[in-house]
């Protein structure tokens, strides 16, 4: 009888050890984490629509704008507010900056000496003052992580979030290369934009509302 209870101890404390061997074994198995069945293009359709409806916002940043062998590094400050913008460039002007006031009808561009310039074209009117072929229209697009609206897509691509990583428009190469929080947005806070006649390089450090 004693053997016979030694043996049905041993065997209870081989299984509780197998017990404890097999709980061991399973909290050091990694929990898998599966991605959302969406694809990144479904991603962006529903974020483009969220963001094309956002249009009053304020950005403070650097650029450094490079044309031909010249390169100039810009202060940048940008509202928007239902459609008219006011866009500040500081610091690589003899001036000091520029500021351009517009809309979709007209933009006034003002000097520091309180001169005034207006167009009905702030592409033209940035060149033929500043001499940049900057895109200033695309640019109100490509700031929040949108294809400017006026131009075909030649290319495109996202993130596992459907952010635009990669865009060319007309050629104009745009590259997301980070994002950052704003409200419920996440939007671009690092931007290069290349273009065989000038190149922008973008980095806003702050996302805010207009008040």
């Amino acid at each position: 009888m004693k053997r016979c209870n030694a043996l049905v101890n041993n065997m209870l404390r081989g299984v509780f050890l197998l017990s404890l061997l097999l709980l061991s074994a399973t909290a050091c198995v990694p929990i898998l984490q599966t991605k959302p069945d969406i694809s990144p293009e479904s991603l962006f359709a529903t974020r483009s629509k969220e963001l094309v409806q956002l249009d009053r916002w304020k950005i403070k940043g650097r650029t450094m704008i490079t044309q031909g062998s010249e390169a100039w590094s810009v202060g940048l400050r940008w509202q928007e507010d239902r459609g008219a913008y006011q866009i500040k460039l500081e610091g690589p002007f003899a001036q000091g900056g520029v500021t351009l006031d517009g809309d979709e009808e007209q933009v006034v561009l003002t000097m520091t000496t309180g001169e005034k310039i207006a167009s009905t074209n702030p592409e033209e009117l940035i060149l033929e003052v500043v001499g940049w072929n900057l895109p200033v229209s695309a640019l109100r697009d490509w700031v929040r992580g949108l294809p400017y609206e006026q131009q075909a897509i030649e290319s495109i691509t996202y993130d596992d979030e459907g952010r635009i990583t990669h865009l060319v428009q007309q050629g104009w190469d745009i590259e997301f290369l980070r994002y950052m929080p704003f409200d419920s947005y996440s939007m671009p806070a690092k931007i290069f934009i290349k273009h065989p006649d000038l190149s922008v390089r973008l980095v806003i450090s702050s996302w805010n509302n207009v008040k």
